[in-house]
């Protein structure tokens, strides 16, 4: 759509636990204090790094905590604002860094699109990820070209900015390629960890990165050792679908020349998602039913850096919930009976660990064994675990409350920090009006006259070892909504009655030039990922500390949220086009001392949605 409406990415600003890693009591689980929502794609200092004048959507955030500090983060997402640029026209990366406990952020667009100074072989970019190790954060994404199946494997170094003045991370121009696919082979949904060397084998890497900010120069620095681990799915022409890893052991610079396979299926698989426990790595991924195969998770370990696999076994079968980003009609006609309007959403797991225990989440549709999967049923998240990697819990439902049981509960994401696990989800439980034989999160109108436009929350919940058990606490609510009341109710003595004035519309048709609505594939939550270890070494910090003092955690989730659009951009709608957005006048002077140029819309073509195999 044309500059109308914007897609802004919800950060939350946890809190501070009160639960103390394996030694706490049943009653001190809770699942947190909820702060306030902040929106964090900031302002952008440098009009070279692209201003996002347009609001654009944003969506897909992937965050990292920068260790050692954990009022510093970066978080970086799927950004449109390079939609306006005319070099460039399509989607890219965008990037987002606090050093103040997430309460203000500052934005910019990651470096390799067609403008910047050291283009990679890529016309658009998606599904980021990003981790933190001591000294520099790192950025993983996918680039490729429209209408044509190949692509990159790109991961960029940004290293942390110490300065008197300046406290964050900076990109540095050498992008490295991990992988290159070819026409008829696409590589997608990727997935990085880092894995420290710990104890005897910790050692240290040097690397040098040419800044894109001339005025930072050429910085060396040296980093802790480690494994840098990359999963990624590969699409071929013959429609089998790989899933393979690869390491390296100078946290991208290079790769080993060895690719491991996990698997190769002639269904879908993707959502890969990893972790570790000491020394054992896991990889998690779906692989999608059809009449000869079960709808799944699989999973598969490596207890020596990569260099073999534990042959794939199936976690758990699932009863999937997706659905399509789909629209069957918008016209303005006076019978909208049938119609329906739908994001898009694929049941991917999510893995987390304690340091105790693996834990893996993801959304199911039977909430009994004896049911049916039959495309019925409203989707619950639920959570298997594994003390040895091997063997697994029975699923557990995060959150059966008499509460929840009227929503779905859906695109989960996890992360172990201290000790304990925080999880967070889509959640619908607060709609009044449900009509229950939809069995889709889709706005629709139930008489052809009054229309119903679903919203959407955001939940969580912390998992812990309790007294020697695995505990799962009470979920609370994360996403805030502002609040008003009519004047005319307050009375003396009297408390007013608060109306939300805002509300988070899922199926918001900002995509597919206002025919399609999209939230992206997955959200995010972020937790310190390493600790210092004492003897002036790193390690991970998913176990909790021998110290309990030092088990207290911040957590940060990450969302898409549409509480920001503007435009005529909801089913049922009056149908008439969505509303130009115009930047303000008071713009910041160009680094020229010029205000920049006025975007003409017309200079590039609108973006249609990718749908992705």
């Amino acid at each position: 759509m044309k500059g109308s409406t914007e897609t802004r990415i919800g950060v939350f600003c946890l809190w501070l636990s009160l639960c103390c890693g394996a030694a706490a009591h049943a009653d001190e689980l809770g699942p947190g204090n909820p702060q306030w929502n902040v929106n964090i794609v900031g302002p952008t200092k440098n009009p070279a790094h692209i201003r996002d004048l347009g609001l654009r959507q944003q969506n897909e955030p992937a965050c990292a905590i920068r260790p050692g500090d954990a009022a510093c983060m970066i978080c970086a997402y799927n950004d449109y604002r390079t939609l306006d640029v005319p070099a460039v026209a399509d989607g890219w990366i965008g990037v987002s860094t606090s050093c103040d406990a997430g309460n203000s952020w500052f934005s910019q667009v990651a470096p390799g699109h067609a403008a910047s100074a050291a283009p990679i072989d890529a016309r658009f970019a998606a599904d980021p990820r990003v981790t933190a190790i001591p000294g520099m954060a790192i950025l993983n994404f996918i680039g490729g070209y429209r209408g044509e199946n190949r692509g990159v494997l790109a991961v960029q170094h940004w290293p942390t900015i110490n300065k008197e003045d300046l406290n964050f991370n900076a990109p540095a121009l050498d992008t490295s390629i991990a992988e290159t696919g070819t026409d008829g082979r696409f590589v997608d949904k990727p997935e990085m960890l880092a894995v420290l060397d710990e104890g005897s084998h910790a050692g240290t890497v040097t690397l040098s990165h040419v800044m894109e900010d001339p005025a930072l120069g050429t910085i060396t620095r040296t980093y802790p050792s480690g494994t840098l681990y990359l999963a990624y799915a590969v699409f071929t022409g013959s429609q089998s679908v790989k899933v393979l890893v690869k390491t390296s052991n100078d946290w991208g610079r290079t790769w080993d020349n060895k690719t491991t396979k996990l698997t190769e299926s002639q269904n879908l698989v993707s959502g890969i998602t990893m972790t570790h426990k000491g020394g054992t790595v896991m990889a998690v991924w779906r692989q999608a039913g059809d009449v000869n195969d079960t709808d799944a998770m699989y999973f598969a370990t490596t207890t020596n850096g990569g260099k073999a696999w534990s042959k794939p076994a199936v976690l758990t079968n699932i009863c999937a919930f997706d659905q399509a980003s789909a629209t069957t009609a918008i016209a303005d006609s006076a019978n909208k009976t049938g119609q329906r309007v739908t994001f898009r959403t694929n049941d991917f797991p999510w893995l987390a660990s304690d340091g105790v225990n693996f834990y893996m989440f993801y959304s199911d549709r039977k909430t009994s064994p004896a049911q049916a999967c039959d495309g019925a049923g409203v989707a619950k998240l639920y959570m298997r675990y594994s003390a040895n990697g091997s063997s697994w819990s029975a699923p557990i439902a995060v959150d059966n409350s008499v509460e929840s049981a009227p929503g779905y509960q859906f695109m989960p994401a996890a992360f172990g920090a201290s000790g304990k696990v925080q999880v967070a989800w889509y959640d619908t439980r607060r709609e009044n009006i449900v009509d229950p034989t939809l069995n889709t999160i889709a706005d629709y109108s139930p008489d052809g006259l009054s229309v119903v436009n679903r919203k959407i929350d955001v939940y969580t919940a912390k998992v812990a070892v309790v007294d020697g058990a695995v505990t799962i606490s009470p979920s609370t609510r994360v996403s805030q909504f502002r609040s008003i009341f009519d004047a005319a109710e307050v009375t003396h003595g009297a408390q007013p009655t608060l109306y939300e004035a805002e509300a988070s519309f899922g199926n918001a048709m900002l995509y597919g030039s206002g025919f399609l609505a999209f939230l992206g594939d997955y959200i995010a939550v972020a937790g310190q990922e390493f600790r210092p270890d004492g003897s002036g070494g790193w390690t991970s910090n998913f176990p909790a500390s021998p110290a309990p003092a030092s088990n207290k955690a911040d957590f940060y989730i990450a969302w898409a949220d549409h509480r920001d659009i503007r435009g005529d951009v909801l089913f049922g709608s009056p149908g008439s086009p969505p509303t130009e957005y115009t930047p303000p006048e008071n713009l910041s002077p160009s680094a020229a001392g010029e205000r920049p140029p006025a975007l003409d819309p017309d200079d590039f073509e609108d973006y249609e949605e990718f749908e992705e195999m």
